[in-house]
């Protein structure tokens, strides 16, 4: 079982910075989070592939400033 769930993925506080969104997940999971990879995925997308306990986290800059996490489950 993974240690984030949907309800937690919804409950998520709106992100501004991809700094504050790792900020937020080493506050909350301590030790279980480890910051991963970071991939240009488009022009205008960058994703950090970063893990809870094992659980991918990918957390999601665009180029307008927009930030977006997904758990995969």
């Amino acid at each position: 079982m993974f240690p984030i769930t949907r309800q937690d993925e919804a409950n998520f506080p709106n992100f501004t910075s991809v700094k504050e969104a790792k900020k937020y997940f080493r506050n909350r999971y301590g030790d279980k989070y480890q910051e991963g990879e970071c991939e240009r995925l488009d022009i205008d997308h960058i994703c950090y592939f970063d893990e809870v306990d094992n659980q991918p986290v990918q957390i999601s800059l665009y180029s307008d400033g927009t930030i977006s996490v997904h758990v995969v489950y």
